[in-house]
């Protein structure tokens, strides 16, 4: 057999074994689901309790990125919930269509449903937000972001340092100024929706410490597999260039 047949064959027994291998792995996971939902509610209670156990270091900021998926309101506003729920501060979603954008009313009413009367929830994409302080119960800011916010906003920074012809500007003040246009910190974990990780010209300066985990859909999205990626991020060992 020539080498280059040999090459062939490996390559597709290798796709065909991982896909078989993906497969097997996928409908676990939904059997593992349809059974934890008629769990009774204390064993629900203990399961939780066991996971977040096992939850050793917390994201301060978690990201969604949406691919061609459209992004739906029930499952977005049980993620909300869900970082309340586990001390998550900052949650954005990522939108390149922009539909979400326009549709943010709808999704802070659903939200707003559903929430604790102490909880406070900011929303930083509305320029009319008011930020409080001294408030009790748990907290959360809530962005969603859209392709202007990525390589547009980088261009358009660069243009506003070019004016500054005779003042020295280094990558930590590019940095600096990023952040505070960003007005989020770097985000943590990025859940990406979709078969590969794609990430749809999502903002690049902020992804040097982002854990990326593949979600193949939003759509049914579950406490147990929410808290699964949390787990997965805790073990994850972030040596940051070093």
């Amino acid at each position: 057999m020539k080498s280059a047949n040999i090459h062939t064959f490996l390559y597709v027994l290798i796709h065909v074994i991982y896909t078989i291998f993906e497969w097997l792995y996928g409908a676990l996971v939904i059997c593992f689901n349809f059974c934890h939902e008629f769990l009774p509610t204390t064993d629900k209670s203990k399961y939780f309790r066991e996971e977040l156990q096992k939850i050793t270091k917390k994201p301060t900021h978690l990201t969604v990125i949406f691919g061609a998926e459209e992004p739906p309101f029930k499952e977005l506003t049980n993620l909300i919930l869900w970082c309340l729920a586990t001390q998550i501060s900052f949650i954005s979603f990522y939108d390149y269509k922009g539909n979400l954008k326009k549709h943010e009313e709808q999704l802070q009413y659903e939200v707003g449903l559903q929430k604790n009367e102490t909880d406070h929830i900011t929303w930083h994409s509305n320029p009319k937000i008011v930020h409080k302080n001294g408030y009790l119960g748990r907290s959360i800011h809530v962005k969603i972001i859209t392709k202007e916010d990525g390589k547009n906003s980088i261009v358009n920074l660069t243009k506003k340092l070019a004016v500054f012809k005779n003042k020295d500007f280094s990558i930590e003040n590019f940095s600096e100024m990023l952040l505070a246009q960003y007005e989020f910190p770097d985000p943590d974990v990025g859940l990406v929706c979709g078969q590969t990780i794609r990430l749809y010209d999502y903002p690049p300066w902020q992804m040097r410490i982002t854990e990326f985990f593949k979600l193949g859909s939003i759509q049914g999205i579950t406490f147990p597999k929410f808290l699964e990626v949390l787990v997965r991020y805790s073990k994850c060992e972030q040596r940051l260039g070093k």
